[in-house]
């Protein structure tokens, strides 16, 4: 069966061929057809950029002293 987005990828334990595999769908982690393996390939991992503040950066708030 042939997919859009399906690729051909070499198993990094075994170095069997797995045909066909949809990693995008996945986020790049396959099951080797050969040795049984699961691995994730980093090439297809979908990334996200966590924001990283230092606190000069930030403000701190301080409560007003009640009364």
């Amino acid at each position: 069966m042939f997919w859009l987005n399906s690729v051909d990828v070499k198993c990094p334990i075994c170095g069997a061929m797995n045909e066909s595999l949809n990693l995008e769908e996945t986020d790049g982690w396959m099951e080797c057809e050969n040795c049984g393996n699961v691995v994730q390939i980093m090439k297809y991992v979908k990334t996200r950029r966590v924001p990283c503040f230092q606190m000069h950066d930030c403000q701190v708030l301080v409560p007003l002293s009640q009364k």
